[in-house]
């Protein structure tokens, strides 16, 4: 109940009134109640995730000088909730790498199949346009995560929507407000020169819509809380 409690704090306090064309153009923009919330324990996710940050931690360390913190949406738009500021708390992120909660939306079914087998890079952009490249996409407002999930149509869930809510190791954060990104050079900083572990593009300056972050590598994201909800009128 009390970390429900804490999922709809997140949902509602990072939620903005804000459309975009990855919505469509019949697509409302909707609030959403927390129908349950489940916890992904699973191992054989969790030990790659984990040995990535002290990876990423260790480089981030030898090159301190150059490392920027960003803080998220979801630390800071729910801080002074207390069943948020607790739950948080209990997460013990790393800040000092750009670890954060971040939404991925999709629809039920599939949530599990992320939680049991991961994600696929390959799969990544599967529902919407890859503005930022072939990589693993991530939103800090529930409202933009809300945009790529998708009801289930039949089972249990029918009818509802899945957020995940993931541990994201951002690392140094190859940072772009343009509003027609340089993809290639953006992808190559991380997947061949190794300068930065993700790249964070800020939508919500250039176009006042919503900041993504990008990964490319499934090992720097943990699909920790499985949140099913419904979509209510604004």
């Amino acid at each position: 109940e009390e970390v429900k409690r804490a999922m709809q704090i997140f949902l509602d306090k990072t939620w903005k009134n804000q459309w975009t064309r990855d919505r469509g153009k019949d697509g409302k923009v909707m609030k959403f109640e927390v129908v349950m919330v489940h916890r992904n324990e699973n191992p054989a996710i969790w030990e790659p995730y984990y040995r990535t940050r002290h990876r990423i931690a260790e480089l981030v360390k030898k090159d301190s000088a150059n490392f920027t913190p960003y803080p998220m949406k979801t630390t800071t738009a729910v801080k002074g909730y207390s069943e948020a500021d607790d739950f948080l708390q209990r997460a013990e992120l790393m800040e000092d790498v750009n670890e954060f909660y971040l939404c991925h939306g999709t629809k039920p079914s599939a949530a599990k199949a992320i939680c049991d087998n991961d994600f696929l890079v390959k799969m990544a952009g599967a529902n919407a346009g890859t503005l930022y490249g072939p990589g693993i996409y991530f939103a800090e407002a529930s409202s933009k995560s809300d945009e790529y999930a998708q009801e289930d149509t039949d089972g249990i869930f029918a009818g509802l929507y899945a957020l995940l809510v993931c541990r994201v190791c951002a690392g140094k954060m190859n940072y772009s407000d343009e509003v027609r990104p340089p993809v290639q050079s953006l992808v190559d900083s991380i997947v061949k020169d190794g300068t930065h572990h993700s790249v964070l593009g800020d939508r919500e300056k250039c176009r006042g819509t919503y900041r993504e972050i990008i990964v490319f590598d499934k090992d720097q994201a943990y699909p920790e809380y499985v949140v099913i909800y419904r979509r209510v009128p604004a």
